[in-house]
This record gives C-alpha cells, sequence and structure tokens, in this order.
C-alpha cells in the first residue's frame, strides 16, 4: 500500500502481494493487522534552521514523493514504525559492526575490500592460504566455518548520538526506561549455502571496565542458534535467534581510552552480538551456480572458487536491522 498523492485528499493505491493473491483465489483471504513503514523518508531534510520560520521546518521531508505499492512481500516495508510511548523521545537505536581494530576476534573488512566480510569454509587449505595472502594476512580480515571460538562479526545496538555520552546513567535513561534494548536478534541466512548460524549466548562478555583503564574485554564462545519460523518472506532464507547481551561499554572521563575509540556506537550502547556461520556440507555445483570458480582474487596466483551473499539482522524488540554481506570462499588451487 502507498500513497499517489500528499498535495491534497489522501489516496491510497493497495495492491496485493503474491501470496495475498493466492489466498484471495482459495477464499481465504482475511486483513487480520497491518504495519506501517517509512522506507522513502529521509528524515535529515528537516530543517531547523530554514529562513522562513518553525512552519517549513518539515517541509521537505512531508512534500517527499512516495513510491507506488510494490507485489513483492519483502519489497513492500524494510524499515517498519515501532511504537514507543515516551512523548520526549528524541532518539532511536541502530544496529552497526564493530570494526575498531582494539577489539580482538572479531571480524572486519579489509581497507581494499570495504564492506565484505569473507567466510572460508572449514578446510585447512583455504584458512592457510588466506593468511599468507598479503591482501587478507590476519585472521581479523576473515573467520572461519564452524568455528565456536571466533573470530565472529561484532554487532553492537545503541544510540549512535554525539550529542549524548554513553554511560550508565543515559544507558538506562535512553534505552532501559523507553524499552528499546534488544536481548535477542533474528540472523536470516541463504540455506543454498549456509546450513546454521553460530551466534552468542547471554553469557559472551563486552566491556571496557575491567582493565579499569578502557581497554576492551571480548569474551564468549559462539554456540548453534536455534532455528525459528519467522522469516523474511525471501526465496530460500530460513531463519535463526541469537542472544544479544547487555553491552558493557561505558564512557567514563577518566579512563585512557575513550569508549568511542572501543565501540561503533557513539552513545548509549544496549546490546551486542557476534555471529559466525555454518556453510553446508558438500558445497560444490553452487559455486558455478550462484559464485564464481577459479578466481585468483588476490593476485597471488592462488585461485578460490567464491559466493556471495546476505545475512539480515533483526533486533527481536525495536526491529532495528543491518545487513551483513558475505563471500564464502574455498580453496582451489595455486603455488
Amino acid at each position: 500500500m502507498a500513497f499517489l498523492d500528499n498535495s491534497g485528499d489522501i489516496i491510497l493505491d493497495a495492491v496485493l502481494t503474491d501470496l495475498g493473491r493466492q489466498k484471495m483465489a482459495q477464499g481465504t483471504f482475511s486483513i487480520t493487522k497491518f504495519a506501517l513503514g517509512d522506507d522513502e523518508i529521509d528524515y535529515s531534510l528537516y530543517n531547523k534552521t530554514h529562513p522562513s520560520g518553525s512552519a517549513y521546518y518539515d517541509l521537505e521531508v512531508l512534500q517527499t514523493p512516495v513510491m507506488e505499492a510494490f507485489t513483492q512481500t519483502n519489497a513492500g516495508i524494510n524499515y517498519g514504525l515501532l511504537t514507543v510511548t515516551a512523548a520526549d523521545l528524541l532518539y532511536l537505536p541502530v544496529l552497526d559492526v564493530n570494526q575498531k581494530t582494539a577489539v580482538s576476534n572479531t571480524v572486519i573488512p579489509k581497507s581494499n575490500f570495504p564492506n565484505i566480510y569473507f567466510v572460508a569454509d572449514n578446510n585447512s587449505d583455504t584458512s592457510s592460504n588466506l593468511l599468507r595472502s598479503t591482501a587478507l594476512a590476519s585472521t581479523q580480515y576473515f573467520s572461519v566455518s564452524d568455528q565456536y571460538t571466533g573470530p565472529a562479526i561484532l554487532l553492537e545496538a545503541g544510540l549512535d548520538s554525539l550529542d549524548i555520552r554513553g554511560d550508565n546513567t543515559n544507558r538506562t535513561s535512553y534505552l532501559v526506561n523507553n524499552n528499546l534494548v534488544d536481548n535477542y536478534f533474528y540472523v536470516y541466512y541463504d540455506n543454498r549455502f549456509i546450513s546454521s548460524i553460530l551466534g552468542s549466548s547471554t553469557t559472551a562478555r563486552f566491556n571496557n571496565t575491567d582493565n579499569g583503564d578502557g581497554t576492551p574485554i571480548l569474551e564468549y564462545s559462539l554456540t548453534t542458534a536455534p532455528a525459528i519460523s519467522t522469516d523474511l518472506k525471501l526465496d530460500n532464507y530460513s531463519a535463526a535467534q541469537i542472544a544479544g547481551p547487555d553491552n558493557g561499554v561505558l564512557y567514563n572521563s577518566a579512563y585512557s581510552v575513550d569508549d568511542r575509540n572501543v565501540s561503533s556506537i557513539n552513545g548509549p550502547r544496549s546490546s551486542f552480538a557476534l555471529i559466525n556461520i555454518s556453510i553446508k556440507s558438500n558445497l560444490d555445483a553452487e559455486y558455478s551456480l550462484y559464485g564464481a570458480t577459479n578466481q585468483n582474487l588476490f593476485s597471488d596466483s592462488v585461485l578460490y572458487n567464491y559466493i556471495d551473499t546476505t545475512l539480515y539482522v533483526q533486533g527481536t524488540r525495536t526491529g532495528i536491522q543491518i545487513q551483513i554481506p558475505l563471500r564464502i570462499m574455498k580453496y582451489v588451487s595455486g603455488p
């Protein structure tokens, strides 16, 4: 459903998804609930310095053109609206990947491969050759399938604002009291390539308080995440649920290491999570069908097969989301 015109009378364009048309044909179509989203809106257009006064602050936002309705289920609402009771709430949480080099046993992208998270199959030849490569010559630049002790992708949730310091008082005031802490996350993955998700448990610890100087502590062991029935209505995607323990990174003016040099969240933090994957066993023909084979990716005469895929992670309480691009790697041959 979408607006066709918002200049005067409200006109809505409502279309059925493929599933809706199927239920209509079966005579079982019935609307029991609805959701609202604002995917098209860019709230940075709000201009409180508009020279014409306060009546014009939100003019650009209100006049944003809205796309026509989509029939695909997954394209309708990617970012649903959240109902909160606090009338004075100025900030909402986000979900981000921690790419700070100060935090050990985590996976970060290499600068020459921005925003790609490499995962090696659990064949030792793949891991050893990736370590030999000048492009990925560190365990911090890739994870290994089925490895429960890391390295893993570290996610953080919280208020990414420079206006609020990430101390415990602000965490309680802005996040806890407004019910904006995600204790669990849904992870959606392509089951053609991934057999299961390895995720953090409730006993994982991430803080900057143990050492007394602001340096980070990350302790965890991953577990196989239980499968769940909810999904994104994407073909070939399954879902799992992982724990999101409390994020213990706090601002303290006495610390020699600033909390923003440890955390990817600038303001108060709510929770964190860790993710690795278990690659589907006997993955072979899929590389030629969905990826690429015999590729010299790092200009070192070593050949790999690879498949690019995406993880979708969503907070179970707030609905905050992030997409994580993965490149599954398998060693083929080389010097």
